[in-house]
């Protein structure tokens, strides 16, 4: 059995556990990891954080759910509009999950509005490695695909990865 819980990277100067609106995600803090003010915390068994995290860090969020170490769905959104959508390890999303057949061609549109949620988040992402993880599967967890978006967006969590305190 993998892991089941969520990411979710959002600028603060308060650690993201102590915010309203992530009391709401529920689950257990187990790694969270700085890039500045920017942080990326790891939920077991979390859930999604209200919407209002957007308003009260007034920054871009992106927010991870990890489905068993085998798929990922990414949800990003930012206080200017950006938004986006995907599915980390497409091709075991549509084998194992059921996951529509379009999920590919959604990852691949997908590729420049994070590439502008990145930009609006102060972040330099390389577009190349975006589109690459965005039809990449995991090998072995999904989880290091979140890992390898992340910085493909441009965050320097540090080399700690999840899992890790840092």
């Amino acid at each position: 059995m993998g892991f089941f819980g969520s990411f979710v990277i959002a600028r603060s100067d308060r650690p993201l556990t102590e915010l309203p609106a992530m009391n709401q995600a529920g689950g257990e803090m187990c790694w969270s990891a700085r890039d500045g003010v920017w942080q990326m915390v790891q939920l077991h068994g979390g859930g999604r954080p209200a919407d209002s995290l957007i308003e009260e860090t007034r920054a871009p969020v992106l927010v991870a759910h990890v489905f068993d170490s085998d798929v990922v769905a990414v949800e990003a959104t930012s206080p200017q509009g950006q938004r986006w959508e995907c599915v980390l390890s497409p091709q075991t999303a549509r084998d194992s999950y059921g996951a529509p057949e379009e999920i590919v061609e959604r990852n691949t549109m997908a590729a420049g509005p994070a590439v502008a949620w990145a930009r609006e988040a102060g972040r330099e992402p390389d577009s190349d490695a975006v589109a690459a993880v965005l039809v990449a599967e995991a090998d072995p967890l999904a989880e290091d695909l979140v890992t390898e978006l992340t910085r493909a967006l441009g965050f320097r969590f540090g080399t700690s990865g999840p899992g890790s305190s840092g």
